[in-house]
């Protein structure tokens, strides 16, 4: 072969220091949903060695609230049948939200079965069981996603207990976890999932979180184990003065338990102390105060009174803007990568579809269609940034409207959304999977 073509041909071909070497070990930060999510992707969708730490063994039960699942829902049926069959088992589909003052009049009725199948990208989005002859929307225990997750992680290892004191880069590619008994693990790539005060987070620039909608909002939040009501397939918004309203919905849990979840959310200037959580014992007092103070029906408060364990939280938000990496080198993902304020229920949605794109581009880049992790990892949070940054915007507004504004204008705005049909279309941005 001629030297001049010899030449030609090397130059159309990549060196081999220009491709990377394939991903081979994973290291996840994190067994929460975010986390568990992201090892199903990794098992279902490559050839990956897998290892999840937490600094708790945060796969019991009776751990935190319940959450809302509609996108999550459908790309963890497309990842896996015997989850979408799991979560129709749960027997907990939620169809309708309906928001009321304190005095009975309806602000919102929004029927979310009819939305979704009156979308006609319903079907191909997953959103449409077929086998349950309904639609993807649920209401279930935090625990109960966590255990289903867990069964489907055939590969994985699991270290609990074992507190994550930092993430460090290699001088040599990828990326350590530091533990708090000293060792430090070598990854090819980790994976920080372990939410927006996460050990794998620090050194990310923005990385302080910010007050959702300007200043705190207290959210209040109780389980009851043995409900004295139950509003199958419904969740209930009631909206009192001052900026006090509250969420009432069941929720499925673990070996078919149903619970029912009373959600209570306030302006509070003073920054919330609790760690996200872990049960707080007097908030079940300040609920039942805070409900009654602001005349709220009589079953709504004998739920807040009937609630077993209680959490206090506040309403964070970070800037999903800057880069989804740490400078530990960890790729975030979820609350991690951008935290945002509970009102749209999107929290472990988007969790969840972050997590399956970050799976993908990683095995995309063992087949070839990356040349380096850091175009993997690029591609990744392009795909996600835009979808995630929108919905967070929309709950810090949402936010506001429900807990700080005056409710002449709360009332008003959630009637006119209503009849305009934005509170349906806001709905399905949420739902409509976007990975």
């Amino acid at each position: 072969m001629p030297a001049r073509l010899s030449l030609c041909l090397a130059a159309l071909l990549p060196s081999a220091a220009a491709l990377a070497p394939p991903v081979k070990s994973v290291g996840i930060v994190g067994a929460g949903p975010a986390g568990l999510a992201l090892a199903v992707a990794l098992e279902k969708l490559g050839d990956f060695d897998v290892t999840v730490f937490d600094q708790s063994d945060s796969l019991r039960p009776a751990l935190g609230g319940g959450v809302q699942l509609n996108s999550g829902a459908a790309v963890l049926a497309k990842l896996s049948p015997s989850l979408g069959a799991g979560l129709r088992e749960l027997e907990s589909p939620v169809r309708r939200v309906l928001s009321r003052t304190v005095d009975g009049s309806t602000l919102l009725d929004l029927d979310l079965e009819a939305a979704i199948l009156g979308d006609g990208r319903s079907r191909g989005a997953g959103l449409v069981d077929d086998a349950g002859a309904g639609v993807r929307a649920y209401t279930v225990m935090r625990d109960a996603l966590q255990a289903l997750l867990r069964a489907e992680c055939e590969r994985t290892t699991f270290e609990l207990g074992s507190r994550v004191r930092a993430t460090r880069r290699r001088r040599e590619g990828g990326a350590e976890v530091v533990l708090e008994d000293g060792r430090a693990v070598a990854f090819d790539v980790v994976a920080g999932c372990d939410g927006v005060r996460g050990a794998s987070r620090g050194g990310r620039p923005g990385a302080e979180p910010l007050a959702a909608v300007g200043k705190r909002v207290r959210i209040r939040w109780g389980v009851s184990s043995a409900p004295s009501r139950r509003t199958r397939d419904e969740l209930h918004q009631w909206f009192g003065p001052g900026g006090v309203y509250c969420l009432a919905g069941s929720y499925g849990g673990r070996g078919g338990a149903k619970f029912d979840q009373c959600v209570v959310v306030s302006p509070a200037p003073a920054a919330v102390a609790a760690e996200p959580w872990e049960p707080a014992p007097d908030v079940r007092d300040a609920m039942v105060a805070k409900l009654e103070a602001a005349a709220m029906p009589r079953d709504i408060v004998d739920l807040a009174r009937s609630c077993d364990r209680c959490f206090d939280l506040g309403a964070e938000y970070a800037n999903p803007l800057p880069p989804w990496r740490s400078d530990g080198g960890a790729v975030l993902v979820g609350d991690a990568a951008h935290c945002m304020p509970p009102f749209l229920g999107q929290g472990t949605n988007q969790a969840i579809q972050d997590a399956y794109c970050l799976a993908t581009k990683l095995a995309a880049l063992n087949a070839g269609e990356f040349a380096t992790v850091d175009d993997a990892v690029d591609a990744y949070e392009a795909d996600r940034k835009f979808p995630v940054a929108r919905l967070g915007f929309n709950s810090v507004v949402l936010g506001a409207v429900e807990t700080l504004l005056p409710e002449w204008f709360r009332d008003g705005f959630f009637r006119a959304t209503s009849a305009l049909g934005v509170a349906r279309f806001v709905f399905l941005d949420g739902a409509m999977p976007k990975v």
